[in-house]
């Protein structure tokens, strides 16, 4: 279900509203959840990565930029922490109209994608905010393996099509002359 679920939606022309993402998101979560809100999102992140996995770095970011999270980049891969870069529009939008915006939940994505590459315990934090980029910092704790952890078929990304446009030397030369 969950790969028909994100094809339906990420192949779709017709975008959702970022007002009610964003009325759901900012207003009424935080409301709903008081001062857990945080912490739940980070958790939800999670689940939310074991819903929607993806097969490689390349993947996340298109997913990221699908799901109107912002533009995602690796800034710095080791054996044990994964450092990356939120931006974009989303990120600004957010930062400007929230006194202070939450990105847990992408946080918590983030530490779920990372736990299933390596299977094992990863975590993430938010090293670095300001009201156009945010990086998120994932350590990775090889010590502590996933135990009964069966790795779930990654979803099929819609990649965006990509409009080609005719070179001025393709095109058809006017005949009637």
């Amino acid at each position: 279900m969950t790969n028909a679920f994100y094809s339906q939606f990420a192949g779709n022309a017709i975008k959702t509203s970022v007002l009610s993402v964003e009325v759901l998101r900012d207003a009424l979560l935080p409301n709903l959840l008081g001062d857990d809100s945080s912490g739940i999102l980070y958790w939800a992140g999670k689940d939310l990565a074991r819903q929607f996995p993806v097969a490689s770095n390349e993947d996340l970011v298109t997913f990221f930029e699908q799901c109107g999270w912002g533009h995602l980049i690796v800034e710095k891969e080791a054996n044990d922490l994964i450092t990356y870069e939120l931006t974009g529009e989303p990120v600004a939008r957010r930062s400007y109209a929230i006194k202070k915006p939450d990105f847990m939940l992408e946080t918590g994505f983030l530490a779920e994608q990372v736990s299933a590459r390596f299977n094992c315990v990863g975590e993430a934090k938010i090293t670095f905010q300001n009201k156009m980029r945010l990086r998120i910092a994932v350590t990775i704790d090889h010590n502590q393996p996933l135990l009964g952890h069966d790795p779930a078929t990654p979803i099929e990304i819609v990649h965006p099509e990509t409009e080609i446009q005719p070179d001025a030397d393709d095109t058809p030369a006017n005949t009637d002359a």
